[in-house]
């Protein structure tokens, strides 16, 4: 048992769940999955992680409508797992559209009829060949607790679902406290007394949904359905809510169990394409599944699908991160191994570690007469830190003679097709024979007005004076210039020094201090990535801001602990 498990039992916030000892009833899992390649290995290898004898689950999937491999990927899963699950049905549909989506990820009344019917089929598939239970459980809900179907089972409820958390901050889960008599969600109290297990046990709710047992066996169950609607119903046409009523109907009562831990669901957004929803599963598997869950099984029945680690066609790849920050670390570790991204963590310069005689021996001096424009106060110390960061990859730019690379921060957020688009970008880079120095990938954008595209490009522009450092392309000759400058010696925040060196800060006086302002600068457009979170998001930190002032004179602050060679750790 890890530490940090034992201590999560001792606090009570996790408890040892029991075990289904009775004789193991057969229960048919219902896997419905479309354009889930991206989700699969990992839903799948906790599927196959529960404790729960294989030979009495039967297994159901369906499968249709997608725009990607997932019809290939159950099927080599089908192929395999046969042979130790009890059955294993795979039903594949042709590629078709539904006439009023707006998207592959958007839902409208078409969709969900054909959903009604799908959940429909596996009751009728349950019954005919005499299997008592049914365990729905959607390919974007994450059952990390092992024993989820066995505790299920023990509560002997007609229906009762696991409680399934988002995050621990979004109050989102797979049940309603409260409906209407239209069958539509209704807020009460005791929604989140649920949610925050004020009481633990299985609570009777109105509607269960996306993860359930439901016992064919039950008072009732067997008039249980799906599909078809009553002529008499009049309520909304959705798979879970025509369920719901027609559960209350039958006087068959849902539950939701909040005893245990049982695990995660991904958020539901509006995604327009596949695309979008594989970079919101990306960050929910780097940032929420894995410092969360000490282990992630993934399938042993799929072989290993993940892209190749890649520089990209750049020489490196640079994530700068404070030591202190291992979560941004492993975050950006994460993504980058979804991703295919082949980076060297840099290890950035901390503002806190940095003492007088450091910044002397440095020869760091702030610019006379700077004061940050919109806060009026002089450089901080993560600031200049910050500086020394990119610094310090400039000089190893040109030491190792790279003719261009990539710098990323460890709060960057990637667009959707990321990579597709970088490689598309640098093709009409290279079609157009740009001669270019830096190329913006994020940025926050202050002057929009006066910016113009690239002639005969419809992926760059001109940059006019932006800020972020967040993500950029670098090339040799870009590094050479910015080290050219000397600015450890006039320092300011390097989201200045950047629009300052291709001549567009508006400040003129700071600007004299450097000579040639030659940075052939571009941007990319629509930009490709930005922050992670913006100031004033929950989650925002900022360890520039939160740093020490220096005085601009002495550079004297008050500090105490010794200095540390800075350079020497990088």
């Amino acid at each position: 048992m890890s530490l940090r498990l034992a201590v999560l039992l001792l606090l009570g916030t996790l408890h040892p769940t029991p075990s289904y000892t009775e004789e193991t009833p057969t229960v048919l899992l219902a896997v419905l999955a479309r354009s889930r390649a991206h989700i699969l290995p990992t839903w799948l290898g906790l599927i196959e992680n529960l404790n729960y004898p294989k030979s009495s689950i039967s297994v159901y999937i369906q499968t249709d409508h997608n725009q990607d491999n997932t019809p290939l990927m159950l099927s080599e899963w089908t192929d395999s797992a046969r042979a130790v699950y009890r059955d294993v049905t795979l039903n594949t549909l042709a590629q078709i559209s539904y006439t009023q989506s707006l998207g592959p990820t958007t839902w409208d009344d078409e969709r969900y009829v054909h959903m009604m019917k799908i959940r429909q089929n596996v009751l009728d598939h349950a019954r005919k060949n005499s299997i008592r239970y049914v365990f729905f459980v959607d390919t974007d809900n994450f059952l990390t607790n092992p024993d989820t179907l066995n505790v299920l089972l023990s509560r002997k409820k007609t229906i009762v679902g696991p409680m399934l958390r988002v995050t621990a901050e979004v109050a989102y889960s797979n049940y309603w406290a409260g409906m209407t008599n239209g069958g539509y969600y209704k807020s009460v109290p005791e929604y989140k007394e649920i949610l925050r297990r004020s009481k633990l046990g299985a609570h009777q709710v109105p509607m269960v949904h996306s993860t359930l047992l439901i016992d064919l066996h039950g008072e009732h169950a067997e008039k249980l359905k799906y599909f078809p609607m009553d002529k008499s119903y009049t309520g909304p046409i959705d798979d879970i809510i025509h369920f719901g009523i027609n559960a209350k109907a039958l006087g068959v009562p849902m539950f939701i169990d909040n005893e245990y831990y049982y695990g995660y669901m991904l958020t539901r957004g509006e995604f327009n394409t596949v695309s979008e929803e594989i970079v919101a599963w990306q960050e929910y598997y780097a940032e929420v599944l894995l410092p969360e869950v000490e282990e992630l099984p993934k399938s042993l029945h799929l072989k290993e699908s993940k892209p190749a680690p890649s520089k990209l066609g750049f020489d490196e790849i640079y994530m700068v991160n404070l030591e202190r920050r291992p979560e941004r670390r492993n975050r950006m570790l994460a993504l980058f191994d979804q991703m295919g991204i082949d980076a060297k963590v840099f290890n950035a310069v901390d503002g806190k570690k940095l003492d007088d005689d450091k910044l002397k021996e440095l020869k760091v001096k702030q610019l006379e007469g700077y004061e940050d424009p919109y806060l009026k106060r002089p450089l901080k110390l993560g600031e200049i830190g910050c500086f020394l960061s990119h610094y310090f990859i400039w000089e190893e730019v040109v030491a190792k003679n790279y003719k261009q690379v990539i710098v990323l921060e460890d709060d960057v957020r990637f667009k959707p097709n990321f990579k597709s688009h970088l490689a598309v970008t640098m093709r009409e880079v290279q079609d157009l024979e740009l001669d270019w120095d830096l190329i913006y990938v994020s940025r926050k954008i202050l002057h929009y007005k006066n910016e113009k595209w690239v002639p005969l490009s419809s992926r760059l522009v001109k940059p006019h004076y932006s800020y972020w450092t967040a993500a950029y392309l670098l090339s040799q000759s870009g590094a050479r210039k910015l080290l050219s400058q000397q600015p450890l010696s006039k320092m300011m925040a390097v989201d200045e020094y950047l629009p300052l060196m291709f001549d567009k800060h508006p400040n003129k006086k700071w600007s004299s201090y450097f000579s040639p302002r030659d940075l052939n600068a571009f941007s990319v457009s629509p930009l490709l990535a930005e922050p992670q979170f913006y100031i004033g998001q929950k989650g925002y930190l900022s360890d520039t801001e939160t740093s020490e002032i220096i005085d601009p004179e002495t550079l004297v602050h008050q500090r105490k602990e010794s200095a540390r060679n800075v350079k020497q750790e990088l």
